[in-house]
C-alpha cells in the first residue's frame, strides 16, 4: 500500500522537475541565445535521477546495465540529431516570423505540459522493463524537442538548428558521462563512479569546444 501510494507522487514529482525545466530552457533561448538552450536541453533531467536511484536500489551492477542502454540511446540520438542538422544545413531555411503574445504563451506552456507528460510515462515505463530498456526510455529527447520545437515557432529553421547544434554539441558530454559512469560501476567503484563521469564529460565538452574554436580559425583564415 505504501509503495502504491508513493509511486503517482513520485511520478508527479518528476513531471512537475521536467516541466519547469523545459520552462527554464525557453527562457534561456528568449535571454541567452539558442546555443545556449540546447546546450542545456541535453542535461539529463530523466536518466539522471533514474541512475542515481537504481544505483541506490539495486547496485552498481544494475545501474551499469542501465548506463549502457541509455549510452546506447544517446548514441542514435547523435547520429539522427547529426542527420537532422545536415539535411537543414543543405535546405537552408528562411526564418519565420517572431510569435509574440498569446501564440507564445501558448506554445511555451504545451512544450511545458508535454514534458512533464514524457517523463511520467519515461519513468512508469522503466520500472517494467529490463536495464537496458530503462536506459533507452529514459534518454529518450524530450526537453530537446520541446526546445527546438519553440525555436522554430519563434525564428524558423534557421533558430531551431541553432538549437540542435548546441544541443549536439551538450551530447557528446553526455556519451562520455554515460560511458565512464557504466564502466565505473561494472569495475565496482561505487559512489567514486560519479566523479569519474563527470571527469569524462568536462574531457569530452572541452575537447569538443577545442574542435568547434579550430573549425571556426579555419573557415576565417580560409
Amino acid at each position: 500500500m505504501i509503495a502504491l501510494s508513493v509511486m503517482p507522487i513520485d511520478l508527479l514529482a518528476k513531471a512537475a522537475m521536467s516541466a519547469a525545466a523545459v520552462g527554464v530552457l525557453l527562457s534561456l533561448l528568449r535571454q541567452a541565445g539558442p546555443r545556449a538552450s540546447g546546450l542545456a536541453a541535453a542535461v539529463p533531467v530523466n536518466s539522471l535521477p533514474a541512475l542515481f536511484w537504481l544505483s541506490v536500489e539495486r547496485g552498481g551492477p544494475y545501474a551499469a546495465c542501465v548506463a549502457w542502454g541509455s549510452l546506447a540511446g544517446t548514441l542514435l540520438t547523435l547520429l539522427l540529431g547529426a542527420l537532422a542538422l545536415l539535411l537543414g544545413q543543405r535546405h537552408g531555411g528562411r526564418a519565420a516570423p517572431a510569435v509574440h503574445g498569446r501564440g507564445g504563451r501558448r506554445t511555451a506552456l504545451l512544450s511545458m505540459v508535454m514534458a512533464g507528460a514524457m517523463s511520467a510515462l519515461v519513468s512508469s515505463l522503466s520500472r517494467h522493463g529490463s536495464p537496458h530498456f530503462c536506459g533507452l526510455v529514459a534518454t529518450l529527447p524530450v526537453l530537446a524537442g520541446c526546445a527546438t520545437f519553440a525555436a522554430h515557432r519563434k525564428g524558423g529553421v534557421t533558430l531551431a538548428l541553432q538549437v540542435l547544434g548546441g544541443y549536439l554539441d551538450a551530447m557528446w558530454a553526455k556519451a562520455a558521462f554515460l560511458a565512464a559512469l557504466g564502466w565505473a560501476w561494472a569495475a565496482g567503484a561505487g559512489s567514486w563512479a560519479w566523479a569519474a563521469a563527470l571527469a569524462g564529460a568536462s574531457i569530452a565538452l572541452l575537447a569538443r569546444g577545442r574542435v568547434r574554436n579550430a573549425r571556426a580559425g579555419g573557415v576565417r583564415h580560409g
